[in-house]
């Protein structure tokens, strides 16, 4: 259940942040920023996904959930310091979609961190 609630959540996300990126690509341009973190938000939906269907490979699943969110991590922190950096107003809008993305990935990294706490537990109870 949590699956579908976070997979629906990531896809909002994701569209917003798109649309964000894609709005603001004048700033992008202006302060030689790549656009690419438009595309690292579309692997956010695919963290649930890749969790359930490797669910009976839990090494599988953690790396691939990790994998689906560290890239919009790393890029939406490196470009909040560029536009931070940036000294002007101009670039609120751009940097709320570096701050929207940093939030969704930073809800995916927790949401792993969760089931593998959940799978250790269980695991060693059984032992």
């Amino acid at each position: 259940m949590l699956d579908i609630v976070l997979f629906v959540f990531f896809v909002v996300a994701s569209a917003r942040i798109v649309k964000l990126v894609r709005q603001e690509s004048a700033i992008f341009r202006e302060f030689q920023q790549p656009r690419s973190l438009a595309i690292a938000v579309l692997f956010l939906p695919l963290g649930p996904v890749a969790m359930f269907l490797f669910k009976s490979t839990p090494l599988l699943a953690f790396t691939a959930g990790v994998a689906c969110y560290l890239p919009a991590l790393l890029m939406s922190r490196r470009l909040s310091f560029a536009f931070e950096r940036a000294g002007t107003d101009r670039v609120k809008k751009a940097q709320g979609a570096a701050s929207q993305a940093f939030g969704a990935a930073l809800v995916g990294f927790i949401y792993v961190a969760v089931v593998l706490v959940f799978v250790v537990v269980i695991s060693t109870a059984d032992a």
